[in-house]
């Protein structure tokens, strides 16, 4: 091999004028000496062969060097002296015309060289020996790598995939296909560059599938999908060549990227499922195979787009992650079934009478008619103001009763919207109604066997209350959307703080459904009605919360126990508990003081006798004193409901009264 370096002194370099000059003379000397001339710039070590693009792609300035060389030393080593007398002698003199000329080409050079480095697209081009030779940023950040790294190189060092020396040998073109390069999903076309009749080099252009408006979180989800999945994921492109294979099923099959993506398939695995697929175009489910000496379970499905056919697709998962799946499956469903009897024993220890916390009398005769309700299956209705535990009471007699072992399902009917009501307790069937994409069963199918608890049934819509007796007389239920009927078993417990026999008169509660919900009443006491079960109810939110809080609570004293016991209670036994886990998280010492307790109860006051007043030993009209009464109430609990408890009355009542007498108390 002969070799000769030379410097270019042209002051704009080794430009498109002198390119083509030299590709001109290279030539002539190539044909009289039947040999080929290669240039490189130092330090590359691998030639290339001397065309326009090689030689702009060496981007070689004024005053450094370029080395042309001929692998044939005897008749090459004229063709290398030759050439390079002829760029010392007629390139490096220049002339005022050539430098005009040189300017002009410089101009136009640069701004061709912007616009391709600004386009929002990669360009790519490899000349006939399938060598780099020009390319643009965008295209850079597809190969992971600098203009010195890749011009000159083998296009398949980088891209082991591409379709751009195939185009070299066919010339022809492709348009929109889709190519992944180094973890990018890419849009490519690809076109052969002809001078003449002559393919001399090709060109690709790439966008980045995740700068596509609307593509890129979606292209960011789809990445992810992949990488993360366990299942073994292979592409193959419509051609026959491995495109993609996920983290997964390198790691499974010790695979590096490099050393399949790119790669034939009919030379990986000319027999394989996937081969077969691709030939047929016909999917391919759970078949099981061995693969690199590993039993897996494999499907394959062709790739369609817009009926075009794009490849397929294979997914894997090998015979040991099933078995260790299945095991893993049958421990889990031991596991769920211990939890699930340990939940319901405790649920059973937690919803028993005698923990229900009180020794007062009231109380007592209402634990003894709930245990006779458990013994039944007759409908409940439970009574009582917001606050006194009705809830409670229902899971004490669910699970004091034979239907134990079966779900207990709650149905809050002031907190689902009238509109949703009818599909929470009797479920709907797929396309039933607009977004009914699969069917759900309602609150009666989930109970059946069991108990429903319908909390705040006063609440009911009467609409609703139509189709609730219906259920419960005929003891069957039809979901929306529905072809016929379902006979259900489900034991009923009602709850209300509402005044069903008031609401019977406005008719604004069915009389039908008042009656058979009315079979077994349980009306439970509010806490002021049994003050004497304050103190033990304190001592139980005390030790309930310190595990809570952790916290060492040891009591209350006297004082703050009195006020409690003093206190009207319009929450019942929920605002006890509330007050106690304030006073714990306020509480400085071990004991509950005065100081921890909301103000408005440590600041109740013996009853002052002011209200009945008289004038000059006259009563006043009965208005006065009940202005001054209702004053005094809503002073005190700032809300009409409140309010009408302590009076008695009702909160519509309070509300036109204050209206009436201008009573105007910021809540």
């Amino acid at each position: 091999m002969f070799s000769k370096e030379i410097i270019i002194k042209d002051p704009h370099g080794l430009h498109t004028r002198i390119a083509a000059m030299m590709v001109n003379k290279a030539s002539e000397l190539m044909n009289k000496y039947k040999v080929n001339l290669y240039v490189q710039k130092p330090p590359y070590k691998d030639p290339l062969g001397i065309s326009m693009l090689a030689l702009i792609s060496l981007k070689v300035r004024q005053n450094e060097s370029i080395i042309i060389s001929c692998k044939n030393y005897e008749t090459g080593k004229k063709a290398v002296i030759e050439l390079c007398s002829y760029i010392e002698n007629a390139i490096n003199i220049n002339t005022l015309s050539m430098n005009q000329i040189d300017a002009f080409i410089e101009e136009t050079k640069i701004a061709n060289e912007q616009i391709l480095e600004n386009l929002p697209i990669g360009i790519l081009v490899i000349d006939a020996d399938c060598n780099i030779t020009s390319i643009n940023k965008y295209a850079l950040s597809f190969l992971e790598g600098s203009y010195e790294d890749v011009i000159g190189k083998p296009i398949t060092e980088f891209i082991s995939s591409s379709e751009l020396p195939k185009i070299l040998r066919t010339g022809e073109k492709q348009y929109g296909l889709m190519h992944y390069i180094n973890n990018k999903i890419a849009m490519v076309n690809r076109s052969p560059i002809y001078s003449g009749d002559k393919i001399i080099a090709a060109v690709a252009v790439y966008q980045d599938v995740s700068d596509l408006i609307g593509m890129k979180e979606l292209n960011e989800k789809f990445k992810k999908i992949l990488e993360t999945s366990h299942d073994l994921i292979c592409f193959v492109d419509e051609f026959g060549k491995i495109s993609y294979v996920n983290p997964a099923y390198k790691n499974y099959f010790a695979l590096e990227s490099e050393n399949i993506i790119g790669k034939e398939l009919k030379e990986l695995s000319p027999k394989g499922y996937r081969m077969k697929v691709l030939k047929s175009r016909n999917k391919v489910e759970n078949v099981l195979h061995t693969k690199y000496g590993v039993d897996i379970v494999t499907s394959i499905e062709p790739i369609f787009i817009d009926g075009n056919f794009k490849g397929v697709i294979s997914t894997s998962k090998p015979i040991n992650e099933i078995k260790e799946l299945l095991h893993k499956l049958e421990k889990s469903e031991e596991e769920l079934e211990y939890y699930k009897d340990e939940f319901m024993r405790q649920n059973q220890l937690n919803s028993s009478f005698k923990d229900i916390i009180g020794s007062s009398s009231s109380l007592k005769d209402v634990l003894q008619i709930c245990s006779k309700a458990s013994l039944s299956t007759s409908t409940v209705l439970i009574r009582g103001e917001s606050g006194t535990g009705k809830e409670l009471i229902a899971k004490a007699i669910h699970y004091n009763s034979d239907r134990k072992s079966k779900p207990f399902i709650r149905v809050n009917c002031a907190a689902i919207p009238e509109t949703l009501l009818e599909s929470e307790l009797f479920g709907y069937e797929k396309g039933a109604f607009t977004g009914a994409n699969k069917s759900k069963p309602g609150k009666f199918a989930l109970a059946d066997g069991g108990t429903l608890f319908l909390d705040e049934i006063g609440d009911m819509p009467t609409s609703m209350q139509v189709k609730l007796l219906r259920a419960l007389q005929e003891r069957e239920i039809e979901a929306l959307g529905g072809l016929a009927p379902q006979k259900i078993d489900v034991r009923v417990i009602a709850a209300t703080n509402k005044d069903l026999e008031t609401m019977l008169k406005e008719e604004t509660f069915r009389e039908d459904l008042y009656y058979r919900l009315n079979v077994l009443t349980i009306t439970l006491p509010p806490l002021r009605h049994r003050q004497e079960d304050i103190s033990a109810l304190t001592e139980h939110f005390i030790s309930k919360f310190n595990v809570k809080l952790g916290k060492n609570i040891k009591g209350i004293d006297r004082k703050s126990l009195k006020l409690l016991q003093e206190y009207n209670w319009p929450g019942n036994v929920r605002e006890l508990e509330n007050i106690i886990e304030r006073a714990l998280n306020l509480c400085d010492g071990t004991i509950i003081i005065e100081k921890d307790l909301p103000s408005y109860i440590n600041s109740i006051q013996e009853p002052s006798h002011e209200l009945i007043r008289t004038v000059e030993g006259d009563l006043l009209p009965f208005e006065e004193y009940e202005k001054a009464l209702i004053k005094i109430a809503m002073e005190k609990y700032k809300s009409y409901n409140k309010a009408g408890k302590m009076l008695g009355l009702t909160h519509r009542t309070i509300s036109l009264k204050c209206k009436k007498y201008d009573i105007n108390i910021k809540n």
